[in-house]
């Protein structure tokens, strides 16, 4: 299990860190970190993100466009006199003016917290966009762990969150599974590449308090095999130069943490979740798949159950560039079948600045199996061998 979170902290390591942008001038600041996901699309921007007074403020045609809004006069209307839009989509008409902190939706005025403004930088106009997107029906999150604002339209919103409850209220009486997964990794610096790759199998059976995991883990070409049982109260290694085990007894607390990693199939339905997903084409009609351009701390914190110790600190900083969730379920039991990511971005230590991927696929299969995790004779055997 050892081997299993130290696999798994190569993956926390870039998920879990982000670095801080922008500098503050007249309560504005440029924030070209900040993601802005649209019904689960990551969309780009010729003109910087702005924060103004701690609200997002975004480029308005680029955004009204990205939401939706026919990108012409009769629907984008300037008033350069008054310093004014008029945003016309379906059965709505919303006007802001540059300087006012108020938004007037079909008639009804309503006071908002900051008002659009000219950025003079780039003499660009920017309004609020959560206020605009709510104006517009959607629903607007913001993510600080990812430094995202997520909208969607609230129907959309709303069907996704009724499939992960679903989800989640098959999951509870699940004891039993087994779990694969596979990671690639690359890290580029100027003309160096490092290619890693990891392959996992687990089986797990919670209800009995036992877990079997084989890992290979390819470093520089070279493959590093373990394995490793959890039962009784106890950690059992193989080591794969001498065949022999150990077995080392773990606290009770230690041991029931091992254990607490249904929420890697169980994640809560957070606000984050439903807005950044969607219900994607399936090849397969027995299957849902759920998919958009997010990235969940609830999701990362079931992986980090059962880590240990891990020094973040060594291994540098990173910022976020992409990343892509994809979740399939089954259609008639709405258990979770498979989980892929895909991430990348920039990282960054006392050796300079580099380059980032991973991408990484979990099948959750056999749940509630017949299958049974007996430790081997010759583990059993070993037992002298103990580390007390």
């Amino acid at each position: 299990m050892k081997k299993l979170g130290f696999c798994l902290s190569v993956f926390l390591f870039v998920v879990t860190a982000f670095a801080s942008v922008a500098n503050a001038a007249d309560n504005i600041a440029e924030s070209p970190d900040v993601k802005i996901v649209i019904e689960g699309e990551m969309g780009t921007y010729n003109d910087v993100t702005i924060i103004a007074n701690g609200r997002t403020m975004l480029p308005l045609r680029e955004v009204l466009t990205n939401l939706g809004v026919q990108n012409d006069d009769q629907h984008i209307i300037w008033n350069a006199a008054e310093r004014s839009v008029t945003v016309k989509k379906e059965d709505k008409t919303i006007y802001l003016k540059v300087g006012k902190k108020a938004v007037n939706v079909n008639g009804v005025e309503t006071a908002i917290d900051v008002a659009p403004i000219i950025y003079a930088k780039n003499s660009r106009t920017y309004i609020p966009a959560r206020v605009v997107a709510e104006s517009l029906g959607k629903q607007v999150v913001w993510d600080a762990q990812t430094r995202s604002v997520l909208i969607k339209d609230q129907s959309s919103f709303n069907e996704v969150k009724d499939i992960l409850t679903k989800s989640n209220k098959a999951m509870e009486n699940v004891g039993k599974y087994k779990l694969g997964m596979e990671m690639k990794m690359k890290i580029s610096q100027d003309e160096l590449s490092m290619d890693y790759g990891i392959d996992m199998n687990a089986e797990v059976d919670e209800a009995n308090k036992a877990m079997h995991t084989t890992t290979v883990m390819n470093i520089f070409g070279a493959d590093t095999k373990s394995e490793t049982y959890l039962k009784d109260g106890c950690s059992y290694t193989k080591d794969e130069t001498t065949g022999k085990w150990s077995k080392e007894e773990m606290s009770e607390s230690d041991f029931e943490e091992m254990f607490s990693s249904t929420e890697m199939t169980n994640m809560e339905v957070s606000d984050v979740l439903c807005a950044g997903l969607v219900v994607a084409e399936s090849k397969n009609p027995d299957e849902i798949v759920l998919r958009g351009d997010v990235l969940v701390s609830d999701f990362i914190n079931g992986f980090n159950s059962g880590l240990g110790s891990s020094e973040s600190d060594a291994v540098g900083d990173f910022g976020m560039g992409n990343f892509d969730m994809e979740l399939t379920y089954d259609k008639n039991t709405y258990m979770c079948k498979s989980i892929t990511l895909d991430l990348s971005g920039e990282i960054e230590d006392e050796t300079g600045a580099g380059q980032f991927g991973i991408e990484a696929n979990i099948v959750i299969s056999d749940y509630n199996g017949a299958f049974v995790i007996e430790l081997p004779q010759d583990a059993i055997v070993g037992d002298s061998d103990a580390i007390r």
